[in-house]
């Protein structure tokens, strides 16, 4: 009888454990684009943000984080020489990947998962990549535009 017991109360132990950690994740998942909505730029203050809110229908926290996971994912494409004139010739390029929310948006993973994180399916990536490339194009070089193209084409 105490072995049956004993085996319950373990048991009910690691059920609420596992539980509550599950519950935590989700927590953590629920509050993480809330959290990172607050810290975002308003999209009135970057037009490409601005952008792909109106015209995708995405929330402030998506564009700022849609647009954080493509670049970062470009940024691992370029030279660094290109990927420098492309954050310092376009201004909202450099100010979305020095935003504190940027950061805690960018999960571990590919750029489809990463979307994933931010409640977007993955066939938004090809939606937000026109916009990407439309806004750098008016800031910066042709060469730096089409290392930009060949970095985004996934």
């Amino acid at each position: 009888m105490k072995k049956v017991i004993l085996v319950s109360t373990l048991a009910v132990t690691l059920l609420s454990t596992h539980l509550v950690a599950l519950d935590m994740g989700s927590m953590l998942k629920v509050a993480a684009p809330i959290a990172a909505e607050s810290l975002a730029p308003s999209s009135k203050d970057n037009t490409l943000l601005s952008s792909l809110t109106s015209s995708l229908g995405v929330t402030p926290t998506q564009a700022l984080g849609g647009s954080a996971v493509l670049l970062n994912s470009a940024k691992t494409k370029m030279k660094p020489e290109q990927f420098s004139a492309l954050t310092q010739q376009a201004p909202a390029v450099g100010d979305i990947l020095d935003n504190g929310a940027v950061s805690s948006l960018l999960g571990s993973g590919n750029v489809s998962n990463q979307f994933q994180t931010l409640g977007m399916d993955s066939s938004m990536i090809s939606k937000f990549t026109p916009f990407i490339l439309e806004y750098a194009k008016g800031f910066v070089s042709p060469e730096i535009a089409s290392a930009l193209s060949l970095a985004l084409s996934l």
